[in-house]
């Protein structure tokens, strides 16, 4: 608030600004501020209506009845005439599963550009996520965590979504039309990253087969069931490629001649399986060591690589990576590059990769 020097009335800066400016000014607040506005003055009443990004937390709420009853007031009264470019949804605690269909159907028919569905959904039998989402034809940016009780998200055999460009699913399960073989992403022609973490085969898929041309970025984290399966790469514009506590199975790939960087962060269950941990990561890099220029090992990887000392055969498979340009190592306090063990498996990768230049990253 301001006064001039002849008494005139106070000037509210934020009012004499013009309506995309204040637009974009709430774009930083949650959807509940957002709407608070509307009690400044007049001119405020109507402007939460014209936001392109929702934020909808249940966080800022003090019990999940009052922000589901507050999400469907904000789609029943928001301008229906204006596309959407962004709808993050975050709830702590089970949605409605009918909530969860008015949203993306709410989404969807408003041209949404960018997507983030971070929930905890109590399904009935037979329910699937509406089936507009994954034909969506405006979307670029999709992330999608449904932790569903007592069944895991099941997705369509294949995505359309043409002007996809990241993905990010968690806790989803993996169909195939009439084959064994699972191809989810090769109608998504625009994609250029992606992550998964958390997901299974549905009955009878033997195959997870990730076929997309454009593909850069691939993140891959565990897989929740016991049997292993077969896992297949045709992405042959893949640079960077990151696996997460397990390593892939049976993986088979085709020639990844761009890849430049691999990042590997494996856990170990030595209880269990663990004869075959050690050749599916041996598997692994023997899959990726004609092209890899980066490799990043995790202390945790290094000590599953030092097992295979107790498996004479095991060890001497690991392969001669020849483009090898730098190795890192990511160890934790106090654990660190002479540590018996650590050195060991350094100076075996070493052999194998002689033009490698070794870093040590703490963390």
């Amino acid at each position: 608030m301001q006064s001039d020097g002849d008494g005139k009335e106070d000037l509210d800066r934020l009012s004499d600004m013009p309506n995309f400016v204040l637009l974009h000014i709430m774009k930083f607040m949650s959807m509940k501020q957002a709407v608070q506005t509307c009690v400044l003055s007049s001119r405020w009443k109507e402007l939460w209506k014209h936001l392109t990004d929702l934020a909808l937390n249940s966080s800022d709420f003090t019990n999940l009845t009052h922000f589901s009853k507050f999400v469907s007031w904000v789609m029943s009264n928001r301008d229906s005439s204006i596309s959407l470019h962004s709808l993050d949804l975050r709830r702590k605690g089970c949605i409605d599963h009918e909530l969860l269909d008015r949203i993306m159907e709410y989404a969807v028919s408003h041209d949404v550009q960018q997507l983030t569905i971070e929930v905890n959904l109590s399904v009935i039998v037979g329910f699937r996520l509406h089936h507009s989402v994954f034909s969506c034809k405006s979307l670029t940016y999709l992330k999608l965590s449904i932790w569903a009780v007592p069944w895991m998200t099941q997705l369509p055999s294949s995505l359309q979504l043409p002007a996809l460009k990241s993905l990010h699913l968690e806790h989803v399960t993996f169909t195939a039309s009439e084959s064994d073989c699972a191809e989810p992403f090769s109608n998504c022609h625009m994609l250029d990253t992606l992550v998964l973490d958390r997901f299974n085969l549905h009955q009878g898929v033997k195959f997870l087969c990730i076929c997309n041309s454009n593909l850069s970025s691939l993140s891959i984290g565990s897989t929740i069931q016991e049997a292993p399966y077969k896992f297949v790469l045709s992405t042959p514009n893949l640079r960077y490629l990151s696996v997460m506590r397990d390593p892939l199975h049976q993986l088979s790939a085709c020639k990844l001649c761009f890849l430049e960087q691999v990042s590997i962060d494996c856990e170990a269950y030595f209880h269990t399986h663990f004869e075959r941990t050690y050749s599916a990561l041996i598997n692994l890099l023997q899959v990726l060591a004609d092209h890899v220029k980066i490799m990043i090992l995790s202390s945790s990887t290094l000590k599953i690589l030092h097992g295979l000392s107790t498996f004479g055969s095991m060890i001497t498979q690991i392969p001669c990576f020849v483009q090898l340009k730098s190795l890192k190592l990511k160890l934790k306090s106090p654990t660190n590059i002479y540590d018996e063990g650590v050195s060991t498996i350094v100076e075996y990768l070493l052999q194998k990769s002689p033009f490698a230049k070794v870093d040590v990253i703490n963390c």
